[in-house]
């Protein structure tokens, strides 16, 4: 619909984009006057997903041992908000049918979880 927003006030994973801001295009007859289903004016790639955010985090610490010698201690940790990537539907699903009950809600969140690694290093 003309005016309204593709996206929802305050979005989140139950419902993301605007069902009011889409309506399914009408019919025209054919020379049979069969219906045949118009083609909305929507263009593509309209939409946009939430996006992905990923915050990786490390520390390092150099302890010395002797003149020569050092010990480096690296805790590292990778997503370590530990925040989900939500995904929009499928390009086949039929969550992207208007008038379908999930419509405009996103699919999946995908993510692997917090990892945290640690590395000891002797430099001689």
């Amino acid at each position: 619909m003309l005016g309204e927003p593709t996206v929802v006030a305050n979005p989140g994973f139950d419902q993301y984009f605007n069902p009011k801001a889409f309506t399914v295009p009408g019919t025209t007859p054919d020379v049979l006057g069969a219906p045949v289903r118009k083609f909305g004016n929507s263009g593509r790639n309209v939409l946009r997903g939430p996006g992905s955010r990923n915050l990786d985090f490390s520390l390092f610490k150099d302890i010395a041992l002797s003149e020569r010698k050092r010990l480096e201690f690296r805790p590292e940790a990778f997503n370590f908000s530990n925040t989900l990537t939500f995904d929009p539907p499928g390009a086949r699903t039929a969550a992207l049918t208007v008038g379908n009950a999930s419509f405009g809600k996103l699919g999946s969140a995908q993510t692997v979880g917090r990892q945290v690694q640690f590395g000891l290093k002797l430099l001689w």
